[in-house]
């Protein structure tokens, strides 16, 4: 397992936790799906602003995220900028880029408890 894939299940751990970062999410039900160099993994994320990690490939998620793990733990750990990556193509996204975006937010609310 990737150091990415282990933060990202940190970050789903510490969410469910985390009041202020639940009540961002409220109300907005979806899937990320991961691909990181091959390894296939998905976060759902429910009504009530709680989140599960699920090994595999979703069946509709609401947008992919395909990236190296090395770059998306950069991401992760804000030492780059998801929008200005997506725009250099460091990354690709399938899906919904809106929703996207919007998530892109709340990865803000993690810098500093990981």
């Amino acid at each position: 397992m990737s150091e990415t894939k282990d933060l990202i299940k940190k970050m789903v751990e510490l969410g469910n936790q985390d009041e202020e970062i639940k009540n961002l999410l409220k109300g907005w039900n979806g899937i990320i799906q991961y691909v990181l160099n091959g390894e296939e993994f998905y976060v759902k994320y429910n009504e009530d602003g709680t989140a599960e990690f699920v090994e595999g490939k979703a069946e509709n998620p609401n947008f992919t995220i395909i990236a190296t793990p090395e770059y998306w733990l950069d991401v992760l750990k804000g030492k780059e900028d998801a929008v200005m990556g997506f725009m250099q193509g460091k990354y690709k996204i399938e899906g919904n880029f809106m929703e996207a975006q919007k998530l892109a937010s709340v990865l803000k609310k993690f810098e500093g408890k990981l």
